[in-house]
């Protein structure tokens, strides 16, 4: 009969005493030979962080060294949030004080015309406006200067379109110039001639240099290969060649503070483009969009349609920007030469979205 043999319990059993390799100390120790170390010399004892790692597999860490490098990538995560989230509030704000300082000008601008032409009491009231705006723009400057100026805000906003912080905007064009231009010959067809209007690199588009040659232009440039110009005052093509197949305003009108100026530059972008074909890359925050009392993207297409841009050829809300791509008709409807029925704007200002929470 076979007696089955019952396991003693796990307190009961014998342990046997942990040992370690102890490498040649001399000639008391022989080589190889295996002690346990409380048996050893003090002075023969290596240093203990060196036993453990010793003791401790190929490629593995120790719990103390694994703990230091997450507390190294923690610390690295934090200081590119902390880094985002300054270079975000950076342009906000200037973004704000631009703005401001774009309604005191215009402002002053009113102001002095009525001083000159309007009764006395008025006068005074302009003058004393006047006097108020000019006080509040020697604070707009002299924060704007204390924020680094233009070169800084450049400077961020260069940094905000790094790979880290998702990219440049322009990979969203590509697909669209490759869908208008199925027959356009790569390699040895010519090539999309682009302005790209306040640029912060030269490289955006390097990458399908082979078939678009970009001409990138800004007021600040913060690069040699980016031309210093201001759009506005940018000559318009004498010849039909010279007219660019596309044009891109990437986050530009939003920076402009002062609405009839937007309107100029929306405007004056259909006299650079070929009728017909020319595409015009327009880039928004989403909140111009989606978050504005007094706009949204129903507007925006009823006002490019009256600037010749009649066919919306794609757009894309993203997180935070709002991508359209405009095709600009055969004949533009240039109004600089029509007479005005009145003096009120095509598209007055009008309250379209009347809830908690929306910006102007």
């Amino acid at each position: 009969m076979a007696v089955k043999r019952t396991k003693k319990p796990l307190s009961k059993r014998r342990r046997t005493p942990v040992t370690a390799v102890v490498p040649d100390a001399g000639p008391g120790l022989h080589p190889g030979k295996q002690s346990l170390l409380p048996n050893i010399h003090s002075s023969d004892v290596p240093d203990p962080l060196s036993v453990l790692k010793s003791l401790t597999p190929s490629g593995a860490e120790t719990t103390s060294t694994t703990s230091s490098l997450l507390t190294i990538k923690s610390s690295k995560a934090v200081a590119r949030k902390k880094s985002s989230l300054a270079t975000a509030q950076l342009i906000r704000r200037y973004h704000t004080l631009n703005k401001e300082l774009s309604k005191c000008l215009a402002r002053i601008e009113s102001n002095n015309s009525k001083s000159t032409s309007g009764l006395r009491q008025g006068a005074i009231q302009s003058q004393q406006q006047t006097a108020t705006d000019l006080a509040r723009i020697a604070e707009i400057r002299q924060e704007m200067d204390d924020l680094g100026g233009l070169d800084m805000y450049q400077k961020a906003s260069t940094l905000g379109q790094s790979k880290q912080r998702g990219g440049d905007s322009s990979k969203w064009l590509i697909p669209i110039l490759e869908n208008c231009h199925p027959q356009l010959d790569k390699k040895a067809g010519p090539a999309l001639r682009l302005l790209d209007i306040g640029a912060l690199s030269p490289h955006n588009y390097q990458k399908y240099s082979s078939w678009i040659r970009t001409t990138p232009i800004d007021l600040n440039p913060q690069d040699p290969l980016i031309t210093k110009m201001d759009f506005l005052e940018m000559p318009v093509p004498a010849q039909k060649g010279d007219l660019f197949d596309v044009v891109c305003l990437s986050l530009v009108v939003n920076f402009v503070g002062d609405p009839t100026q937007r309107g100029e530059i929306l405007r004056h972008s259909a006299r650079f483009l070929v009728p017909g074909t020319g595409i015009l890359y327009l880039v928004l925050p989403l909140p111009c969009i989606q978050n504005s009392r007094y706009m949204d993207h129903e507007l925006l297409v009823e006002m490019m349609d009256s600037l010749s841009y009649s066919t919306l050829v794609s757009h894309h809300f993203a997180k935070k920007l709002a991508y359209y791509a405009f095709k600009l008709d055969i004949t533009p409807k240039d109004r600089r030469n029509q007479p005005k029925k009145s003096n009120q704007p095509l598209f007055p200002k009008k309250l379209r979205h009347d809830k908690p929470n929306r910006n102007k």
